[in-house]
């Protein structure tokens, strides 16, 4: 229970920040980091014929929380988050109920999903913003030799917004590129999961695009989510509800055992 409460005092502190300033203080892990390392040493000492699973847990979500980041795919802040959880609750706590019939011992990871899963629910704001200016103008005009695929993923994960508006909104994410010829420019989208790259020169090339008249329209972005939220709504969907991506492919192979 101990480690529980730690978890969710960091994680809605950090979540908070996130959203606020969309960054988190090192600080935060100074304090939270120890009390993590007192937790772990506890479990160790009082089971101690769960070593291994503790370790493992532990090991595993290091493995993630460097990879991702390393990547681009995560923010450092995330693989701080996901590796003081694991320090304080690296296996599925004994609280019974729906936690009982969990199959991965390692709650981390199954918090991890749970977030992903989560974070599905943001797809809401892009799909209303986009319904709303669907109504006024084309939406993908300039864009319209993009396969539908690519239509329907930028419908889902991003929307327009003025280019002027860019540069004062660090944390949308381009969801095209252009293609400058002489006087004429080809647009395409260009999607890249990555959250470390370095858009200054995409940016310079889009200013210079509209202030020419070539570009009139907005330009596709995708919001930076702040996924220590969903981490947060990941554990505590997991405590309400367990795994919810193995009760999905499980009902799911069920589904499919009983129509063969």
């Amino acid at each position: 229970m101990a480690g529980l409460l730690a978890s969710f005092t960091f994680l809605i502190y950090s979540s908070w920040s996130d959203i606020v300033s969309r960054e988190v203080s090192d600080r935060l892990w100074l304090i939270f980091y120890p009390v993590g390392l007192v937790l772990t040493a506890v479990r160790l000492i009082v089971q101690t014929d769960s070593w291994l699973l503790i370790l493992a847990s532990i090991i595993s979500t290091v493995v993630i929380s460097l990879l991702l980041p390393y990547l681009g795919l995560w923010g450092g802040a995330d693989g701080k988050g996901f590796i003081c959880l694991a320090l304080m609750n690296p296996l599925i706590p004994a609280l019974g109920g729906t936690l009982s019939h969990i199959v991965d011992p390692f709650f981390p990871l199954v918090v991890f999903s749970n977030a992903y899963v989560a974070s599905l629910a943001s797809m809401l704001y892009p799909i209303q913003r986009n319904l709303r200016t669907l109504r006024q103008h084309m939406l993908f005009e300039g864009l319209e030799h993009e396969s539908r695929l690519h239509k329907a993923t930028a419908f889902l994960t991003g929307y327009q917004v003025p280019i002027d508006e860019l540069e004062s909104k660090p944390h949308l994410f381009l969801l095209e590129s252009l293609d400058r010829q002489e006087s004429t420019v080809k647009r395409r989208f260009e999607f890249d999961p990555r959250v470390d790259l370095d858009r200054s020169k995409e940016l310079a090339e889009l200013k210079r695009a509209a202030d020419s008249g070539l570009l009139r329209s907005g330009i596709w972005v995708s919001p930076g989510l702040p996924f220590l939220v969903f981490v947060t709504l990941g554990l505590g969907i997991s405590l309400l509800f367990g795994d919810v991506v193995w009760y999905s492919i499980s009902a799911l192979m069920h589904a499919i055992v009983a129509l063969v």
